[in-house]
């Protein structure tokens, strides 16, 4: 059934027109270049393209002024003017929370909502975005391309323009671009949206952004440069980056399968793509064990005993938690002694080692010590593994750039191994307070191997690993153990606590049977899949309610709903309608 198409109008009185699609929380996409609601819904690919991503989310498309079926007369050809655009849609259709799907120059309006509303958004992705446009071509490509797209729009200038957006797709999609062309927008209108996404700059945004984030690119992309894309991700904190194999710019073409995978599996919903959905078969949840297995049994006694928790009670620092009180009691040392590196200047070494296994919070730790820190000490964050040379060295210049003590993370600092770079530009800031005075406290981080004496061996066998390894006081090297199952209920039930706080929601209990389908689902092994999972839940709850059954951890018609429920009868009488009563 084709979507009905509504409008909502501006403070200014312009008409936008947007649709929806499908059910669940809302995936908006922030209008692009230039569209036609009517016409991309009849295109098979853009359709199926916008009917994958709706499976389990209300998915919200617009034209933004200017173009399509929204008011046309538009002279305001700025970001300003496209964020209005997004803020008019969102508050039309009362969104209080919203993902964001930024493709191309659309990446940019939703970096900027997102730096304006931080609590309205849960999650950020963007898709063949950049952050300055400037980027994409010099200042002679800019004024060829608009002077080409005011002589030939909706003609020759069809065909050249899927030679570089959609280069692989044959003549009835070339045909189709034809019209499209000539129906989303007049030559000059379109020229003067092309010239703003060379305009475009929001890179002074990224580093303020601290909403869960990927960036998606294809390799060989021939409108926005790969590398613009590999840039984005490295300048906003902790982005999760995922290249993909294709050439083609518009994600509707190409394997569009893969696009909406990754997707899928950050926005935590079961991913189905070619599998469950195709067949007709209900998925069925990634076991850990089987469910008469040791481990499983032990998951179920574990939570069956489980009746009420005192969050406060696993505190490390700030909101990062530990169960297992040895391990928690090592990391609050891990703090002080870090802490302990500002309390006075002094001409020594204040850096510190960890290895961590993945997901087991290392990042979110360094983050939750340097918020304990007082407010005169800066905090710098790097990971290497998504950084160039230069945006190493920029990075590191800017611990001298404020001229006060800094606590500077080096994530991933056994990233590039055959680079001889990385270590001979850190070295001296490592070695700053002794030879300099200056005052700085660095944590180096990796995941590499299975523990700490072989993330020390692979780092020496590298160029001046030896010697980076020489600047680690002793005493100063530490290990972040996996996070087991009491971690991981405990990260969630926290998440609940906490996502429901920020919706204006006070979460007081958790079914235990939820608590079973989270400690047995592999699919739920780190911190940011918990994040999400307890975000999405806390958006299902109903009015009124202040308990997350399990029902809640599902969309509405998730066959894996009912596949772990019949999986789970031998545990269902413990566990059903049982619940575990949150305390902070």
């Amino acid at each position: 059934m084709k979507p009905q198409i509504r409008f909502c109008v501006r403070s200014d009185g312009v008409h936008i027109a947007y649709m929806t699609v499908g059910e669940g929380p809302a995936l908006v996409l922030p209008a692009g270049w230039i569209s036609h609601l009517e016409l991309q819904w009849e295109q098979p690919a853009w359709r199926s393209f916008h009917q994958k991503l709706a499976r389990h989310h209300t998915v919200v498309l617009y034209d933004k002024h200017g173009v399509g079926l929204s008011d046309r007369d538009r002279t305001d050809f700025t970001l300003e003017a496209e964020l209005r655009d997004l803020e008019t849609v969102i508050d039309h259709l009362r969104l209080k929370h919203v993902a964001l799907l930024g493709i191309s120059q659309s990446g940019a309006t939703a970096i900027a909502y997102t730096i304006k509303y931080p609590q309205r958004v849960t999650h950020l992705i963007l898709y063949g975005a950049f952050a300055r446009g400037e980027g994409i071509g010099s200042d002679e490509t800019r004024l060829t391309m608009l002077s080409f797209i005011r002589a030939n729009w909706g003609g020759i200038g069809s065909r050249a323009l899927m030679d570089i957006f959609a280069p692989n797709e044959g003549a009835e999609v070339r045909e189709w671009m034809v019209k499209w062309q000539r129906k989303c927008g007049t030559a000059e209108m379109v020229a003067q949206l092309m010239d703003l996404s060379f305009r475009i700059d929001v890179s002074g945004l990224l580093p303020k952004l601290r909403t869960p984030t990927l960036v998606l690119h294809r390799q060989h992309d021939m409108v926005t440069p790969f590398k613009l894309g590999r840039e984005l991700a490295a300048s906003i904190p902790n982005a999760h980056f995922v290249p993909l194999e294709g050439n083609d710019h518009l994600p509707a073409f190409g394997d569009s399968d893969s696009l909406v995978r990754v997707i899928a599996e950050f926005l935590g919903d079961p991913v189905t793509v070619g599998q469950a959905v195709e067949s007709g078969q209900p998925a069925t949840p990634e076991l850990t064990a089987a469910v008469d297995d040791p481990a499983t049994q032990e998951a179920r006694s574990f939570i069956v005993a489980m009746n009420r928790l005192a969050l406060g009670q696993y505190c490390v620092v700030g909101k990062f938690t530990r169960y297992d009180e040895i391990v928690r009691n090592a990391l609050k040392d891990v703090r002080q002694k870090i802490a302990a590196g500002f309390d006075r200047p002094s001409r020594k070494r204040e850096n510190h080692f960890f290895w961590a296994a993945p997901g087991s919070g290392k990042t979110y730790f360094a983050q939750q010590v340097a918020i304990s820190l007082p407010q005169t000490i800066h905090y710098q964050e790097c990971n290497l593994a998504k950084c160039s040379q230069e945006e190493f060295l920029s990075s590191l210049a800017q611990l001298d750039a404020g001229n006060k003590p800094c606590l500077c993370l080096i994530d991933e600092v056994d990233a590039k191994p055959k680079e001889v770079w990385p270590y001979e530009v850190l070295l001296p800031y490592m070695d700053a307070n002794v030879e300099r005075g200056a005052h700085f406290v660095f944590i180096l981080a990796g995941s590499s191997g299975s523990n700490l004496v072989e993330i020390k061996n692979h780092i020496a066998s590298r160029p001046k690993g030896a010697d980076l390894l020489s600047r680690i006081p002793a005493g100063n090297e530490y290990e972040i153990p996996p996070m087991d199952l009491g971690d991981r209920l405990l990260v969630v039930l926290s998440q609940f606590r906490q996502a429901g706080r920020e919706m204006s929601r006070e979460v007081q209990a958790v079914e235990k049977l939820g608590l079973y389908y989270i400690a047995l689902n592999s699919r739920l092994a780190n911190a940011r899949q918990l994040r999400e999972l307890a975000v999405r839940a806390i958006e299902r709850l109903p009015t009124g309610e202040d308990r997350v059954k399990y029902d809640h951890l599902f969309g509405a018609g998730d066959p894996e709903n009912k596949a772990f429920w019949m999986q789970s009868l031998p545990a269902a009488a413990d566990l059903a309608n049982r619940f575990v009563a949150l305390e902070d």
